[in-house]
């Protein structure tokens, strides 16, 4: 009986260390697995970062082209100076993984002021940062914010004959920082009549990727909402996008 009691208890502690081990074995393969998603997808990221790049140049280039072709110097000299810079500023942006979200919101402005040149200030923009967001201290993957400012001014504003607006709200909600772009556009609707809707959507695409990528690459949460807005009338009056980081 002795040695039935000793086998028994021989075998529980061999089945547990067999269990154990696996158990580790599991943690191992896992840790492993979700080292190497965090590394493949910086790598994504980087490619990303780098395929962005070029579209600025494409947009800006096409832009002090046209105002050399219409004649007007003066306002070709000041688009090419602001094109040096914001070239400088999205090259230094996109070799670091992230940035002081007052890095972003540099370049952005600079993009923004050289859209209302080329549109001949047909939009307004107004911006405004709670003081409570420190924008150096919070940072973001680069160029994260400027296709869903990009997609506002193409394919909201610039379709309609009204004088457009293009908000930016940044602010603090619980522990994400929350951004907002709402623009008083066409509407998402009206905008995929449009030719250009395949440019659209891929960058709507290229967007969502990304996101997915921070979340996996950066262990930092964060989401994307698109809102629809109407009238009383359910008239299309504008869309809204809500992004919403969280370390």
């Amino acid at each position: 009986m002795v040695v039935s009691r000793f086998d028994n208890l021989f075998y529980f502690s061999g089945f547990l260390c067999f269990y154990q081990n696996k158990i580790r074995q599991i943690k191992k393969e896992e840790t492993l697995k979700t080292a190497f998603n965090q590394r493949l997808a910086k790598v994504e990221m980087t490619a990303l970062r780098s395929q962005m790049n070029p579209h600025f140049i494409f947009n800006c280039l096409s832009s002090i082209n046209r105002f050399i072709l219409v004649n007007q110097p003066e306002i070709a000299s000041e688009y090419l100076t602001k094109f040096a810079r914001l070239i400088r500023l999205v090259l230094d942006n996109s070799r670091s993984e992230l940035i002081p979200l007052s890095n972003e919101l540099q370049a952005l402005r600079l993009y923004i002021e050289m859209e209302q040149m080329r549109f001949a200030n047909r939009f307004e923009f107004i911006e405004n940062i709670d003081s409570t967001v420190k924008t150096e201290h919070f940072e973001i993957p680069p160029l994260l914010i400027q296709p869903f400012v990009e997609n506002a001014i193409w394919h909201g504003l610039m379709p309609q004959e009204k004088a457009g607006i293009l908000k930016i709200y940044i602010f603090l909600n619980n522990e994400n920082l929350q951004i907002e772009i709402e623009d008083n556009g066409i509407g998402r609707k009206e905008a995929a009549t449009y030719k250009n809707q395949n440019h659209q959507s891929h960058a709507t695409q290229i967007t969502q990727e990304r996101f997915e990528i921070v979340r996996q690459a950066y262990q930092i949460e964060a989401s994307v909402d698109i809102l629809d807005l109407y009238d009383a009338a359910g008239t299309a009056i504008g869309t809204k996008v809500i992004l919403k980081l969280k370390k």
